[in-house]
């Protein structure tokens, strides 16, 4: 467990030393270990403590009747799943929750948080806001699966990614990403076929929009 990358998240540092030093023994107590592609929640799973990421990654999917899968979001060591559900009236995971690679989990029931929301402001701040971000994903991804055209998500996605990126030149003709994801998850992000995918990019290719390089990386030209 790496508590220095663990205790990076705005939640944990937060705490005080006391309150941390209590998270610890949870810790030892209530990690949990999962393998690669190992299925954490199942969608329809009762939500009964918040978890944090001590270690690894994971994805948070969804599946349509017709078969469809889509990915909602990715989260990595130091972030927490379950913090907008556990307070609910129906608190059950609406999508699922699987190990993108071996990852330990630290469960924290809900009687801690409301006694450190009740005490610490600093704390209930950064977990009101958690609440707040993971909303604002959910959004995102509803919009994403049921408006604009595959074409008009990818230039989206590809211009957040430009946007997260500190060291983007300024070039005004064009601008290069690099996937943080293979073809098949992002397929899966905008709940479409993989071949449905390659598709596209290569229209996109033939259109003059981008150019998909190696490495991951799609340079995009801008009109």
């Amino acid at each position: 467990m790496n508590v220095k990358e663990l205790r990076s998240g705005p939640m944990l540092r937060a705490l005080t030393e006391n309150e941390w030093a209590y998270f610890l023994d949870c810790a030892r107590l209530s990690i949990r270990s999962y393998s690669k592609g190992q299925v954490i929640y199942l969608e329809g799973t009762p939500c009964h403590s918040a978890d944090f990421i001590a270690s690894g990654a994971l994805f948070v999917k969804r599946h349509d009747l017709e078969g469809r899968t889509f990915m909602i979001d990715r989260f990595k060591a130091g972030d927490m799943i379950g913090a907008n559900l556990l307070f609910s009236s129906d608190p059950i995971y609406p999508m699922t929750v699987i190990a993108e690679s071996d990852c330990s989990i630290i469960q924290l029931d809900k009687e801690i948080l409301i006694k450190w929301c009740q005490e610490n402001d600093a704390f209930l701040k950064a977990y009101l806001n958690e609440i707040s971000d993971k909303t604002k994903v959910l959004v995102k991804a509803v919009k994403k699966i049921s408006t604009g055209t595959l074409r008009e998500n990818l230039i989206t996605y590809f211009d957040e990614l430009r946007e997260k990126d500190l060291k983007q030149s300024e070039d005004t003709k064009s601008y290069v990403v690099v996937l943080p994801m293979t073809k098949k998850e992002l397929s899966e992000r905008f709940g479409v076929a993989r071949t449905s995918l390659s598709r596209e990019l290569r229209r996109m290719e033939e259109d003059k929009l981008i150019q998909v390089l190696e490495d991951r990386k799609v340079k995009v030209y801008l009109t």
